[in-house]
């Protein structure tokens, strides 16, 4: 039993051993041509709540006295029946319905003078009231710049953060790795 285990952790280091465990990265730096530069942008909606005057043409009514003001007959006879109506009720000795008559006939004709007003036409008018809107604004964020540069007699495509111009001159880092196979 010993020896198959000895024998399976001999295989194991064997195999190990066999794969490549050593490689080299070297680092440089080259220079490169921006031959493209492409603006990588996203659109932010930004809602503002704000109040905002509306205003719209409407037909109001026009309003008139329905008397002159100088009271009506209808009025005091309405008010004398009311009153004396009351009087008599409200008192048993004679004369209450008499008192009760001229009471009513006095605020009868007070409420009269005062008249009743009614629509005698409409006129167009504009009406306007404070209405609560969100604004919407699309704004253009600028995210960063795809940039392609010739290097090496390649073209290489690059993201980056800074803004460059076509035909600039760049310092860019290069990696190589070797391995064995």
């Amino acid at each position: 039993m010993k020896n198959i285990s000895l024998a399976s952790a001999i295989l194991a280091a064997s195999i190990v051993l066999a794969q490549p465990v050593a490689a080299e990265t070297r680092t440089e730096s080259v220079l490169g041509t921006v031959t493209r530069v492409d603006v990588l942008t996203s659109n932010i909606i930004r809602k503002t709540p704000t109040d905002e005057r509306v205003c719209e043409i409407q037909d109001v009514p026009v309003y008139e006295q329905a008397s002159n003001g100088e009271g009506n007959i209808g009025g005091l006879i309405v008010g004398g029946l009311i009153g004396s109506a009351i009087g008599n009720k409200l008192s048993d000795a004679n004369g209450g319905g008499a008192a009760g008559a001229v009471a009513g006939a006095l605020l009868g004709h007070e409420a009269s003078k005062k008249g009743s007003k009614e629509i005698v036409g409409y006129r167009r008018e504009e009406v306007c009231k404070i209405q609560r809107v969100v604004l919407e604004e699309t704004i253009e964020r600028i995210d960063g710049y795809r940039i392609e540069v010739e290097v090496d007699n390649r073209i290489v495509t690059l993201e980056s953060q800074k803004d460059y111009e076509n035909g600039q001159r760049i310092e860019l880092s290069k990696r190589t790795t070797y391995s064995l196979k």
